[in-house]
């Protein structure tokens, strides 16, 4: 679920916004649910209650259009407690086709030669399994692959249509929202993988992995706002995406950058840092992070951006560390976003990032709960 590259020029389509249609209460909750996270948390801990659909991740398409379910243990044992789980909760399962890196295989499976197989394999898994619909996530969609791609999901829809129960079809998407505004009404949820939309890139600064809004700050050469959940959403509006097909993500994982002698946002740097992904239980555990209104040292709030954030200045220049994570507030701070704007709801990356099982029940997914609690607000 990463993304970037062509970020820039998504955020240059911006467009007006129009007026919020309906209260949190109708918003989705879509949470993804790794098959190699289920060792950590397992279907019968979720809190089902705090979500409206769960996505199990991922098979991953192979350039003939089958299938790999192995990649990430999409084991049998572990898709019958998945589903079983969810259908007692009476919540809807559906399984993720893609994820990171999957743009090359993708190409094959929907290409002219291999997509009518791809879609009997989607469907085949789908029936086999129970589940109640396919989520669609190719990373990245590159331009060239746009006509291929609207054949694949406008087949794939029609041939998903013919059963009863009508199954689900949704997308997590990042890239070209011209098409996704002509393909809108082939999708139950256009899902914008609002997280991880910053890194130590040539021309940037340190910036928040998914700050609500730039805050007016801009690029050093002056010329494009910092990537923003507000500025994409805008600018799938503008192209056309309806209101209440779009979601926002959140991701329940932080990214930690080190090096570079950078520890604060907006900062530039001589030498670049790196930056890598870690899930929240370990950055709670690491950097000791409080909750629950706890005081936390270091921790810091962006107000222009509305993002959380980690300021560690460490011993010297070597040691400096900037943290970009979701907390409570943060999680909250989403769901109201959500909601202020009108449209459909958020996903959540992913359900076992956000899991401390070291903690007491009460205090095992705060993340999750703040999601909860802010969703059910009056």
């Amino acid at each position: 679920m990463a993304r970037l590259g062509l970020i820039l020029l998504v955020l240059m389509l911006g467009g007006a916004a129009a007026a919020p249609a309906e209260g949190a209460r109708g918003l989705w909750v879509t949470a993804y649910y790794p098959g190699w996270r289920q060792n950590r948390l397992s279907p019968e801990e979720i809190d089902f209650g705090a979500v409206t659909h769960i996505m199990h991740f991922a098979v991953v398409p192979r350039p003939d259009g089958t299938l790999d379910a192995a990649v990430n243990r999409m084991t049998p044992a572990n898709i019958r407690s998945a589903v079983s789980a969810s259908h007692r909760a009476g919540k809807k399962i559906l399984f993720t086709v893609g994820g990171q890196g999957t743009r090359e295989p993708f190409e094959g499976a929907i290409s002219d030669a291999r997509r009518a197989a791809f879609i009997r394999a989607l469907i085949k898994f789908m029936r086999d399994h129970g589940y109640d619909g396919i989520d669609v996530d190719m990373e990245d969609l590159p331009a060239r692959s746009t006509r291929d791609y609207a054949r694949f999901i406008r087949e794939l829809r029609a041939q998903l249509d013919a059963f009863t129960p009508r199954p689900l079809l949704t997308a997590a998407v990042l890239w070209e929202p011209g098409l996704f505004a002509r393909l809108a009404g082939e999708f139950d949820q256009i899902n914008l993988m609002t997280y991880n939309l910053s890194g130590p890139y040539p021309g940037w600064v340190v910036w928040h992995s998914g700050p609500l809004y730039s805050g007016g700050h801009r690029f050093p050469n002056g010329r494009e706002s910092l990537p923003s959940v507000d500025g994409l959403v805008e600018s799938f509006l503008a192209a056309g995406v309806p209101r209440g097909k779009l979601g926002v993500g959140l991701s329940f994982n932080g990214y930690v950058w080190s090096g570079g002698e950078v520890s604060r946002p907006r900062q530039a740097w001589t030498t670049p840092p790196v930056m890598k992904s870690v899930p929240y239980y370990d950055l709670a555990q690491t950097y000791h992070l409080k909750e629950g209104g706890e005081k936390c040292r270091g921790c810091r709030w962006d107000d222009d951006a509305q993002a959380a954030y980690l300021s560690i200045e460490g011993n010297g220049p070597t040691g400096a560390q900037f943290v970009s994570y979701g907390s409570e507030v943060t999680a909250a701070k989403t769901v109201q976003y959500a909601r202020r704007k009108g449209i459909g709801g958020l996903i959540v990356w992913e359900l076992g990032a956000g899991y401390r099982a070291e903690q007491p029940r009460s205090r095992r997914d705060l993340l999750l709960q703040a999601v909860k609690r802010t969703r059910l607000e009056p």
